[in-house]
């Protein structure tokens, strides 16, 4: 849902977008002033003055020669460590964007105090959190923490979903702010907190109080509670409550 709003809003922009497609040749251009010509397997043809192809990232560790100090390496050059960021060889440790998954500045740094937490037994940070949240700094940004509609439905949990708009909150009038909006999903058996989604602006600074109630396993009735600053775009989360309970209820709640 979050990510059909903003391709919607992209092509509002006057994005052009092509889903499902695969590139079957790239012409380079002869001169400056010609196009770069795309080639689709649709048999669409795109003719841009810049081309980017984002394939993934690699650890690039080819030059390390890692394998003749025994360090083993996964798929994409990746470096294989355990939960304390120790590799095969238990004196050498890796951190960072060279380990894989999750590949995040502020993961990353967590990992380094991990390691070397567990190098000099300082127990200073023992392992990172389960949860964690994610920022795509497009406009609007879209930042998410915790399970999404699909997950629930994949895993059987029985859930109910709230949705608050940035444009009916306050704050939001007050920023002109037309788009963007938060959704929580909930269990139905303890109303807990499963995930927050949003997207809109400051989404990645919004998602943080999500996060912590995410990992706390806060419940609806614990955010219902809590009092926010007037007028702040955190009233997004009161606001998802308060449609929540309507929606399991099965009256749905009027927006002022």
């Amino acid at each position: 849902e979050i990510a059909n709003k903003l391709s919607s809003l992209m092509v509002k922009d006057g994005i052009e977008t092509h889903f499902g497609e695969s590139i079957k040749h790239v012409k380079a251009p002869l001169t400056p002033e010609d196009n770069v010509c795309v080639e689709l397997q649709s048999g669409d043809v795109l003719e841009v003055d810049m081309f980017l192809y984002a394939a993934g990232r690699s650890g690039r560790t080819k030059d390390l020669n890692c394998s003749n100090a025994g360090v083993e390496i996964g798929k994409r050059e990746v470096v294989v460590v355990n939960e304390h960021y120790q590799t095969s060889v238990p004196h050498i440790y890796a951190a960072g964007d060279v380990v894989g998954f999750p590949a995040l500045a502020s993961t990353s740094m967590d990992q380094g105090r991990v390691a070397v937490s567990h190098m000099f037994g300082t127990k200073d940070l023992d392992s990172l959190p389960k949860v964690f949240c994610y920022g795509i700094y497009t406009i609007p940004e879209v930042s998410t923490v915790g399970i999404t509609e699909e997950t629930a439905i994949a895993q059987k949990i029985s859930y109910f979903v709230g949705r608050a708009s940035y444009n009916k909150m306050p704050r939001g009038r007050i920023m002109g702010t037309q788009d963007g909006m938060m959704k929580i999903i909930f269990d139905r058996n303890d109303m807990t907190i499963l995930g927050v989604h949003l997207i809109g602006p400051l989404a990645a600074e919004l998602v943080h109080y999500g996060m912590s109630l995410v990992e706390d396993k806060k419940n609806i009735h614990q955010v219902l509670a809590s009092v926010f600053n007037f007028p702040t775009l955190h009233e997004l989360y009161k606001y998802a409550c308060y449609d929540a309970l309507g929606n399991l209820s099965g009256h749905k709640l009027k927006e002022h």
